[in-house]
């Protein structure tokens, strides 16, 4: 599935999200909510779950800044669970 975000200095970054299995899913989904409640945030588990959403690797989100992983994993999170709602 295709999908964008807004990223620093209103750049567009378009990227795929990969279709997960029950498996990754949870993988996904337990990493991106230890990420969103550490304190202090777990920056690395944003970018893991975008390793595992989304057909970037390392290099291509080495490229990005800290806030754009954290925007990307972040609209993984809403499409890889709202598209298993619809369903």
């Amino acid at each position: 599935m295709k999908a964008k975000i807004t990223g620093e200095d209103k750049k567009k970054i378009e990227f795929e999200v990969k279709e997960l299995n029950l498996d990754d899913r949870g993988l996904f989904n337990n990493t991106y909510h230890k990420a969103e409640l550490s304190d202090p945030m777990d920056w690395t588990s944003f970018a893991r779950c975008c390793l595992i959403a989304t057909d970037y690797d390392e290099v291509t989100l080495n490229e990005l800044t800290d806030l754009e992983i954290i925007f990307i994993a972040k609209e993984c999170y809403l499409l890889v669970n709202k598209k298993k709602v619809k369903k």
